[in-house]
């Protein structure tokens, strides 16, 4: 019966670990925070590669070229969004290309991995 109880206890620390690490990314999420900004910045060239560094940008201007670049980031999330369906056309082309050089039970199992991949882009294409 012990260790009954002790199972018991680790699931359910398990649990509340769960839900507060799901509940935390969800806040994050929800608030826009971003933990991990710094790697970015410590990963880029410094100012080298930064737009508006150094300008001396008042407050005004700086959030005028911040909509900017919103603006910017929303309509390139839209081209690629609309690409998307060109891009799967030509993966398909080149997945049916394959297939058709393959025996029965070898098309059987590439089917499958293209199922798996549900999209994405194969490790041998992201070469």
């Amino acid at each position: 019966m012990r260790a009954r109880g002790r199972l018991v206890a680790a699931l359910l620390l398990v649990l509340a670990f769960t839900v507060g690490a799901l509940s935390g990314m969800a806040a994050e999420e929800a608030l826009g925070i971003d933990w991990f900004e710094f790697l970015d910045e410590s990963r880029d060239g410094g100012d080298d590669d930064r737009l508006l560094a150094g300008l001396g940008l008042t407050a005004a201007q700086r959030a005028q070229a911040e909509e900017i670049l919103d603006r910017q980031e929303d309509a390139l999330e839209d081209y690629w969004e609309a690409r998307l369906p060109e891009i799967r056309r030509m993966m398909e082309r080149s997945y049916a290309d394959i297939r058709a050089t393959l025996t029965p039970e070898q098309q059987a199992r590439f089917d499958e991995r293209v199922e798996t991949l549900d999209g994405r882009i194969p490790a041998e294409a992201r070469d």
